[in-house]
């Protein structure tokens, strides 16, 4: 196995400069650095990530904690902040939740001891306790989607917007009964999408905390899942068969509708136009393809690794947030 030295030999240079090079710093001339980097590729040179740690203080490895890898979503997400990260030199360690407080501050620490060098977390349930820990151990960390609603998101999407895009497009094709299929209470994108059904449907005095006494509403809880969408349309079309539209907070919970409302030989859309939320790649793929509200997953994913590199590279400046505009996506299904 080639050494430093071994380079040094190679390209008739000294041991310092082979050092500056790999580790990118002083200043060595470009034909010296050319020298170096053709001895390293001549001999198949392997830096020890060990060894390069204790000099350069970093492990060039960052952590990314999930809610759910069984999501469509999260894994777009991931891939964006992979492929960003691997342009600069990092590799990436992965963690699901299931959004549990425990898994979560487990993530932390599992983390900590492999010695990353920041932490991005995906829609964490418990942001602050999270953000807190990542603080007591001087871990850099980025939030994408808090779902904790008094917790900072550096990285989020306008929800609130999307949901009366996706109401306003139902009404435009002239539905006046629209159920909606809801998300887990109290995680903040979910409350937000909730939020801009029920604005948009005229309850701009209803409280969120009301929503699950009020029996009457067409709302049902899907909690995100397929297997929610599919048992949440069943009980929503019972008490109200007046429904011809359902807006589903994300597209699982839509494609769990879809498949409930084929196997009962209800026609989508003529009889029951359905809208997600999201736009995974499933929801074109399906018969009808999804209607649906996009965001710009893969994008999210590169911002928030870039936004984690600017944060390594000038630890001393306040982190900006950036929120993504979302896109009502027409398709078959509304």
């Amino acid at each position: 196995m080639a050494t430093i030295k071994d380079i040094a030999r190679t390209a008739g240079v000294g041991i310092g400069t082979v050092s500056r090079v790999l580790n990118e710093t002083g200043y060595v001339s470009e034909e010296t650095r050319q020298k170096v980097w053709n001895a390293v590729k001549r001999l198949q040179y392997v830096p020890n990530g060990i060894a390069r740690a204790l000099v350069t203080k970093r492990t060039m490895a960052l952590g990314v904690v999930l809610h759910d890898l069984m999501n469509p979503y999260v894994p777009t997400i991931a891939r964006g902040i992979e492929d960003e990260a691997r342009r600069h030199g990092y590799t990436m360690m992965v963690l699901d939740t299931d959004w549990q407080l425990e898994h979560e501050l487990r993530a932390i620490t599992i983390l900590r001891q492999q010695a990353v060098d920041g932490i991005i977390l995906v829609s964490p349930a418990n942001t602050e306790e999270m953000v807190s820990k990542c603080q007591d151990e001087n871990i850099p960390v980025i939030v994408v989607d808090s779902g904790d609603a008094s917790a900072i998101s550096h990285i989020t999407a306008d929800h609130y917007k999307g949901a009366r895009d996706a109401v306003a497009w139902a009404k435009k094709q002239g539905h006046t009964h629209i159920g909606f299929l809801a998300g887990p209470a109290g995680l903040r994108f979910a409350d937000l999408r909730l939020r801009g059904y029920l604005d948009s449907m005229g309850l701009t005095d209803l409280s969120l905390e009301e929503v699950d006494q009020r029996k009457e509403l067409p709302i049902v809880r899907a909690e995100f899942l397929f297997e929610g969408g599919r048992a949440a349309t069943e009980a929503l079309l019972h008490a109200h068969p007046e429904i011809t539209c359902i807006f589903a907070g994300n597209d699982m919970s839509a494609l769990g509708a879809l498949q409930y409302l084929e196997q009962q030989g209800i026609a989508v859309p003529e009889q029951i136009a359905i809208i997600g939320f999201d736009d995974i790649f499933i929801a074109s793929l399906v018969h009808p393809r999804l209607t649906t509200i996009r965001q710009p997953m893969y994008e999210i994913g590169v911002a928030a690794a870039e936004l984690l590199m600017q944060h390594l590279s000038a630890p001393e400046c306040p982190i900006p947030q950036r929120v993504f505009d979302l896109t009502l996506v027409i398709r078959e299904s509304c």
